[in-house]
């Protein structure tokens, strides 16, 4: 059986475990935090979470992992090599340019630090040109990669939820107001049973996390 390494506040965990759920892959999930050391570092070379362990060893890094699983059980991903080119583009557009720049305001917005000022002024133009790349590169379909359901819904559900929440606390700013096709998309994915049952453990392991010691 597949083993998740990794736990339900990560984003990037539960893509995966939202993936594995849709195609219905049996798998056991193993709490493991990012760790330096060199036992966990022997599963993930740089420590990160998630991880995943088939039976010839392990696999690290998000989309790594997913595509291993597509390929393993396809039906969730487009099967031509432009489309899944553009893919690809849409969910790197995502990560860099809109989650990546939201994750610098994260120690403030999640945990009380002092805000970053140079952040204060440097996320929001950043995340506005992923937007308009977003915006640019998303079909007309009723998901973002067509017809299906597919994992680009489901690394877009788990991009915007931090960043989202993040850059609504620093600046007011309601970024799905930004591209409300991708909001209706969103809202699909958010009523699916598999994703009810992801957000209820995320938002378990997020108030364990922050409540006061």
């Amino acid at each position: 059986m597949l083993k998740l390494y990794g736990f339900p506040v990560s984003n990037y965990f539960n893509m995966v475990k939202l993936a594995l759920l849709e195609k219905g892959v049996a798998f056991e999930e193993v709490t493991a935090r990012p760790s330096q050391k060199d036992e966990f570092r022997a599963r993930s070379p740089m420590g990160k979470i998630p991880c995943l362990e088939v039976a010839e060893g392990f696999i690290s890094e998000t989309d790594v992992i997913l595509d291993y699983i597509e390929a393993l059980h396809p039906g969730h991903f487009p099967t031509t090599p432009f489309a899944q080119a553009k893919a690809r583009e849409l969910m790197r557009v995502m990560e860099l340019y809109i989650e990546l720049p939201a994750r610098r305001h994260f120690g403030h917005a999640l945990f009380g630090a002092p805000i970053n000022q140079a952040a204060l002024e440097e996320v929001k133009p950043a995340v506005e040109k992923g937007l308009a790349a977003l915006k640019q590169l998303a079909g007309s379909g009723p998901w973002l990669g067509g017809a299906s359901f597919s994992l680009l819904d489901i690394y877009a559900y788990y991009t915007f939820g931090y960043a989202g929440m993040v850059l609504n606390k620093v600046y007011q700013w309601d970024i799905l107001a930004e591209v409300p096709d991708v909001a209706a998309i969103l809202d699909k994915v958010k009523a699916r049973a598999t994703t009810q049952s992801v957000d209820a453990a995320q938002q378990a392991a997020l108030a364990a996390l922050m409540a006061p010691k």
